[in-house]
């Protein structure tokens, strides 16, 4: 059973980033994107029809063949933080976020993050956010909706639409946020 708790700890380790403690994470992770979904939900919902948003070549399509690129230049960001050779990269974070880590036996708790790991488990987070948005949108568009779930307001429609729109808003926001700090807060001790 240890060796199953091993594996399933190795394996969501990409997307620890949303364990991190931290307040502002809540807000980026999913407040902005939640109010964005919500907002472009309704606003979609009056000024279209469901089959330009979730239809063949309509919103969704489109923005998934967008984000289809997106995880070899995630990868890439990655790969760059990993081998980036900067001392300040390594320095604790300004109020850091923290997070509980294993290591063999070894179990660290609110271990506080240097600005190389924050940016590690940000852009590991992006990389495996892009790649299920794409197969959920994939999978979404050829899962037909139950007979018996169907109705004239197209109910699971606009559920499967709203998941994807936060998604993609918190996909959209978490770019931003990583490349501000890239730009402009990594190399600032304030």
């Amino acid at each position: 059973m240890k060796k199953y708790s091993v594996i399933l700890y190795q394996l969501t380790r990409p997307i620890s980033y949303l364990f991190l403690n931290h307040e502002a994470g809540k807000v980026y992770n999913w407040q902005i994107p939640l109010l964005l979904a919500a907002f472009s939900t309704v606003i979609l919902f009056f000024v279209s029809d469901i089959q330009m948003l979730a239809g063949e070549g309509g919103l969704i399509e489109s923005l998934t063949s967008l984000i289809i690129n997106l995880p070899g230049f995630l990868i890439a960001a990655l790969a760059a933080i990993a081998t980036f050779n900067r001392p300040v990269i390594d320095q604790e974070m300004i109020d850091a976020p923290v997070i509980d880590i294993k290591v063999g036996d070894t179990e660290l708790k609110n271990s506080p993050l240097s600005r190389r790991d924050f940016l590690l488990r940000l852009f590991s987070f992006l990389t495996v956010d892009s790649i299920f948005l794409v197969i959920y949108a994939k999978v979404g568009s050829i899962i037909p909706v139950p007979s018996w779930f169907i109705t004239e307001f197209y109910i699971a429609e606009w559920i499967f639409s709203f998941v994807f729109l936060v998604i993609f808003w918190q996909l959209l926001t978490l770019i931003l946020f990583g490349m501000y700090y890239l730009c402009e807060r990594l190399n600032l001790n304030l």
